[in-house]
């Protein structure tokens, strides 16, 4: 098998690239949140009630219907819940708020799972800041999340327009 092209680049057979990937995904550190706010500076952080041994991340939840509050995941790419009151359901948004002061999170864009689905922002910091943060979408079992360090997905969304 040839290691090279005629112009002198490497070929990667893509099984093999893909294998590798496979590989690397499947060894991928998770990461723990530890701090969570909300856009007032109040710890969303919820030590009464753990998610595969973790503290979760409280939140409050409102719609035309119903409104509730839910612990979510502090797990990076886990989003199991603990409902503590009300009703969520699959594929519906839902508004955050914070639990302790009543403040809705910030919207950082709209999430691509449904037409008015957004991301919505939790600060690492008590101070909300944009390059220190996490977005996760508001609508019930959409997985799009990302964590966001120093602007990084901020310069995504200006580039592609999504997550």
């Amino acid at each position: 098998m040839k290691r090279f092209d005629r112009d002198g680049r490497l070929i990667i057979p893509l099984m093999r690239r893909k294998k590798h990937t496979k590989q690397a995904e499947e060894t991928k550190v998770r990461y723990v949140l530890t701090e969570a706010y909300c856009p007032k500076g109040c710890t969303i952080i919820d030590h009464e009630h753990k998610i595969n041994g973790e503290p979760g991340l409280r939140i409050k939840f409102k719609r035309y219907d119903s409104e509730g509050e839910f612990v979510l995941s502090a797990i990076e790419g886990d989003f199991d819940k603990i409902i503590l009151s009300g009703e969520l359901k699959e594929g519906v948004k839902d508004e955050l708020y914070c639990p302790h002061c009543g403040v809705m999170f910030k919207k950082l864009i709209n999430c691509e799972c449904s037409e008015d689905a957004d991301m919505v922002l939790l600060g690492l910091t008590p101070e909300l800041d944009l390059n220190n943060a996490i977005a996760f979408c508001n609508v019930t079992g959409c997985t799009n999340g990302a964590s966001i360090r120093s602007g990084d997905i901020i310069r995504h969304v200006r580039l592609w327009g999504q997550f």
